[in-house]
């Protein structure tokens, strides 16, 4: 076998590959052999029937067939391997001979963007001690305590402590935020758990209520699309609770099902907050770690690239949307938006997502970083196995290479954001 490459263009090679008889004819008897160990007819057991009763039966030209189209296959990828290119895809595949002395083919390999990372042993991210405050534990133990909770129908207007469940709106200049609808919307008044001032405005209605009002977005809200912005609210009151919490005493910690005393419940809370935090700590470590390479690095993601991400995020949000019974496209109407909109919307976040990928695989290639294929293989079968438990036989037919190519991709970015983090942390 040989081959020849040609730029064509400064991101794509064009590849010919050749391959005589002698290489031909190694597929053609891997084929037949292959075949063979399949191959059952009457008067003999299965994978002992005689090659050349196997040509008879398949026929020679179909065994040609398969075995040239295997040649093809597996020389794209040994070349491919020899040659250490950074392949994105291969495309525009066209056989120029195929006879029994010669396969001749070309293709056009797309490479990935070359990217050049800055020195390893200049970034330095410090990494924060974490521990678990009393406040934290405290907001935690109430949160288990509100969780059992006994509600009660409350005639009266809503009070501090409540359980409500309104529908909302919020429009920014007259025009529906993104997420600013919602219907029964379940808020503990007091809980905190929305914007400032909101839940402070519930205070007082009935059911049935309706009422409008404006608040100021906190500079550093979540959301940061109206961070710092006016938002004009209407709220109806819905339904409306009163909330009696239980005692943290034994007997809350035995309810609960694998505690023997409070004692236990309080420590087991405290190590789970600790995990978290660690959790948190490491999320962040390594994503400042990333967002330093990406300042120093030199990376251009083509426009296609790009476009692909947008896909895949506009796919991945339709099918969040789906879950919650909602459609992309009314969703978008309520925001008077499109999915040309959107995108333009996400796309830094995109190119950003891409460029994090480009660096993560160039950092992972530079360094060596290799996957264990028995690794791969076994977080696979460990998905199919949770599928088919979880549902049965209405599990989902799933599309194993898909999924296989997901966990590896997960799978080498967190070894390298675990190599990252073991260099760069300080």
């Amino acid at each position: 076998m040989t081959f020849t490459t040609k730029k064509s263009l400064p991101d794509v090679l064009e590849l010919t590959v050749e391959l005589v008889k002698e290489d031909l004819d190694r597929f053609v008897r891997e084929t037949e052999e292959a075949i063979a160990g399949d191959f059952e007819i009457p008067g003999f057991r299965k994978g002992k029937v005689p090659l050349d009763r196997v040509r008879k039966e398949v026929g020679v030209n179909k065994i040609l067939e398969v075995a040239f189209e295997t040649a093809m296959q597996r020389s794209l990828g040994q070349v491919i391997a020899e040659m250490d290119a950074d392949v994105l895809e291969a495309t525009n595949l066209a056989i120029k001979d195929n006879t029994r002395d010669l396969l001749r083919y070309t293709v056009e390999l797309k490479l990935f963007p070359e990217v050049v990372l800055p020195p390893l042993d200049t970034i330095k991210i410090a990494r924060r001690k974490v521990s678990v405050e009393p406040m934290d534990l405290d907001e935690t133990l109430e949160t288990v305590r509100a969780s059992r909770a006994v509600l009660t129908d409350a005639e009266g207007p809503a009070a501090p402590g409540d359980r409500v469940e309104v529908d909302f709106e919020v429009k920014e200049n007259g025009a529906i935020i993104e997420g600013g609808v919602s219907k029964n919307h379940p808020i503990m008044i007091g809980g905190k758990n929305f914007i400032p001032g909101f839940e402070d405005q519930l205070i007082g209605m009935k059911k049935g209520d309706s009422k409008e009002f404006s608040l100021a977005a906190p500079a550093d809200f979540a959301n940061k699309s109206v961070a710092g912005k006016k938002l004009d609210f209407r709220v109806v009151m819905r339904d409306i609770k009163k909330v009696s919490l239980p005692e943290l005493n034994d007997d809350f910690a035995k309810g609960l099902g694998k505690f023997e005393n409070i004692d236990q419940l309080i420590l087991n809370v405290k190590e789970g907050l600790l995990q978290e935090k660690q959790d948190k700590e490491k999320e962040r470590l390594r994503l400042e770690i990333v967002d330093s390479i990406l300042a120093k690095a030199v990376c251009s993601p083509s426009d296609q690239m790009i476009q692909a991400q947008l896909d895949d995020m506009i796919q991945k949000f339709d099918q969040d949307l789906h879950r919650h019974d909602m459609e992309l496209n009314i969703y978008l109407a309520k925001l008077n938006k499109t999915q040309d909109d959107l995108r333009k919307d996400w796309r830094s976040d995109a190119e950003r997502q891409v460029k994090m990928m480009l660096v993560l695989r160039a950092i992972a290639r530079s360094r060596s970083i290799r996957l264990d294929p028995e690794e791969v293989e076994e977080a696979l079968n460990a998905v199919v196995s949770s599928a088919v438990v979880r549902d049965g036989e209405q599990a989902p037919k799933i599309d194993l290479e898909r999924m296989r190519n997901v966990i590896r991709s997960n799978m080498m970015n967190e070894k390298t954001l675990a190599f990252l983090e073991q260099t760069c942390a300080a």
